[in-house]
């Protein structure tokens, strides 16, 4: 499989569920990404003040508060910093929710491995300058 470097990039997951977290955590843990973990909306936001995200990976369906809270907020504060929605009730009418508020991509849960590395890089991913046209 690819090897991913996503070195000195922040990635903020919000995500609540202990097999998703050790999913991503397996999946993002080598790519020497900086991973920033927040179970609630309350600490999601707190981390995203704090620290200089990069990437944020977003559960709609939190405990305590809807994941769409977050969204919102990030996007009040910052119109560019690409935001990954998964959740796993995609029938509910969510991923055109997540559009409406800003969300750069939305993928469904179960997610698979390639999909969730795709997506990442998308958003992370280093250009190669030397493609670049020189004027």
């Amino acid at each position: 499989m690819k090897q991913f470097d996503f070195n000195n990039k922040n990635i903020l997951i919000v995500e609540d569920t202990i097999t998703s977290s050790r999913f991503f955590d397996a999946a993002l843990s080598r790519t020497n990404a900086n991973l920033f973990w927040a179970e609630d909306a309350g600490e999601a936001i707190q981390i995203f003040d704090e620290n200089n995200i990069d990437l944020v990976l977003l559960d709609i369906n939190l405990l305590t508060t809807s994941g769409f809270d977050v969204l919102k907020y990030i996007r009040e504060k910052d119109s560019n910093i690409p935001v990954v929605v998964q959740t796993a009730y995609i029938l509910s009418g969510e991923e055109e929710m997540s559009f409406k508020l800003g969300a750069n991509d939305f993928i469904a849960k179960p997610i698979k491995l390639n999909q969730l590395m795709k997506t990442v890089e998308k958003f992370l991913g280093r250009e190669d300058t030397s493609l670049l046209k020189q004027d």
